[in-house]
């Protein structure tokens, strides 16, 4: 078996293998895991704990703002609080599904290189053969 020949099955078992992986479908627990896996998965750490903080000072700035007695001053400062940090969290859990949508395009672009490169293959095996 020369080199080629050897490369060519090593890439057909690699893309079966790939395939036994990718035909199975997903759910967002184990799209959430392969993000956590991914290139930016130390970010994605970041900005999970950056959301449970900000999830705290939510329910901290919802409770003050809407159980405990005060003046005007004293309300528009929670309820500020509270508007700031929902829409830090919207901002956060945004890029948490932007960036878990982005693993799985860019598995769907490998997976579609594969498919291209063995129909290449096939293709230069059928005019060599």
């Amino acid at each position: 078996m020369n080199l080629d020949e050897r490369i060519k099955q090593e890439l057909s078992d690699e893309a079966e293998h790939l395939d036994q992986l990718l035909t199975q479908d997903q759910g967002i627990f184990s799209m959430l895991a392969n993000a956590y896996k991914g290139s930016l998965g130390r970010w994605l750490v970041i900005v999970t704990v950056a959301a449970l903080l900000v999830s705290g000072l939510m329910l901290y700035s919802g409770y003050q703002f809407f159980f405990i007695e005060g003046d005007s001053a004293f309300k528009l400062q929670w309820g500020l609080t509270l508007l700031l940090a929902t829409m830090v969290q919207i901002a956060l859990k945004m890029w948490s599904f932007m960036e878990m949508n982005r693993q799985s395009s860019l598995r769907e672009i490998k997976r579609l290189e594969l498919m291209v490169e063995t129909l290449i293959n096939k293709i230069s095996n059928e005019k060599t053969g």
